[in-house]
C-alpha cells in the first residue's frame, strides 16, 4: 500500500534535497495505518511534483517537542533557528479535525517517522 503526504514547497524540496531527514505529524487515525517498510509518495502541494520513499524509522511521541529533540530540530526542520522554533512551527499547521497541530498532538501524540528516497 502507498500512502501520500503532501507538502509545502521548502519541506518537499528540503526531503528531496536530504536535508529534511524526519517528518513529525499528528499521531492520528490517517498516521496510524503507516507501517515500517512502507512506500509513501510525497506530493508538493503547490506545483503537484511528487516522489517516492519507505519508511526506515517510526516513533510515537506524546509531543512535538519530545519527537524532535532526540534526533535534532536541523534534521526535521532544516531552516528552524531553535528547537523552541521548530516546535512553535509544527504546532502552528492546521489540523483538518483539531483546528492545529497543537491540539491533535494533545489529544493523539506524534508520529515521527524517517524514510528513504527511492528511486
Amino acid at each position: 500500500m502507498s500512502v501520500t503526504m503532501h507538502l509545502d514547497t521548502a519541506y518537499f524540496n528540503a526531503i528531496k534535497n536530504k536535508t529534511k531527514q524526519y517528518e513529525t505529524r499528528v499521531y492520528d487515525l490517517k498516521r496510524k495505518k503507516l507501517r515500517l517498510l512502507e512506500e509513501i509518495t510525497f506530493l508538493d502541494r503547490e506545483s503537484k511534483r511528487m516522489f517516492k520513499a519507505r519508511i526506515i524509522e517510526i516513533a510515537w511521541f506524546p509531543d512535538f517537542k519530545s519527537a524532535i529533540t532526540p534526533v535534532g530540530f536541523k534534521n526535521v526542520l532544516p531552516d528552524a533557528l531553535s528547537l523552541t522554533e521548530a516546535v512553535e512551527i509544527y504546532e502552528s499547521f492546521p489540523h483538518s479535525s483539531e483546528g492545529n497541530y497543537q491540539e491533535g498532538a494533545k489529544k493523539y501524540g506524534v508520529l515521527r517517522i524517517k524514510f528513504a528516497l527511492l528511486k
